[in-house]
């Protein structure tokens, strides 16, 4: 194993366990201390792969979308129909049972609303490229007359924004996967031609 794949392997590690200390505690109660003893290191060492509490966080939102835009790409390329394809993007938004972690914990309104800056970029450019694949499938089922769709963009748009705003307030899991499938489903029903 190369030293980079090591490293990788022991960051992606430090992240899970911090992960679980950020629902446990929340952002601003979990300090670099509660992180290295639930990853198993001294505070020190811990150093050696992140700075702050800042950028585990930072390491775990890129990760977290990186996970979406690919699981994101499959569903848009499966060629499915509209209520499944946006069911399966929704869908693609919790990776591992993120969102029950995130709803359910004690701390979770907190850490959705957590903005790092030093992945602010990365996460905006992920969000970007995953806007632009559903314009692409939007525009492209309405040119094989497989929906109606008038603007992609806006409609890509929309719904994206349609789907953020189904976790405010922060409602329960159960809740939520209740509103992810009214949701597709009244959009995907709309978009049928």
């Amino acid at each position: 194993m190369s030293s980079e794949a090591f490293e990788t392997d022991k960051q992606k590690a430090i992240a899970f366990a911090a992960f679980e200390v950020f629902a446990e505690h929340g952002f601003r109660k979990t300090s670099m201390q509660l992180i290295a003893k639930k990853a198993g290191m001294s505070r020190p060492a811990l150093y050696l792969h992140f700075q702050s509490k800042e950028d585990v966080f930072g390491y775990l939102s890129v990760d977290f979308f990186k996970k979406i835009q690919v699981q994101v790409e499959t569903v848009l390329a499966a060629q499915l129909g509209p209520v499944e394809t946006l069911q399966g993007v929704f869908d693609a938004f919790d990776p591992d049972s993120v969102m029950k972690i995130l709803l359910d914990a004690e701390h979770g309104g907190e850490l959705l609303d957590v903005k790092v800056s030093s992945a602010y970029a990365q996460v905006d450019d992920i969000m970007t490229n995953i806007r632009l694949s559903l314009t692409e499938w939007l525009r492209a089922q309405a040119a094989q007359g497989k929906i109606l769709c008038d603007d992609p963009l806006e409609t890509g748009q929309t719904i994206m924004a349609s789907y953020y705003g189904l976790k405010s307030p922060p409602p329960s899991y159960a809740a939520y996967k209740t509103r992810v499938a009214q949701l597709a489903t009244l959009l995907g029903r709309g978009l049928s031609a």
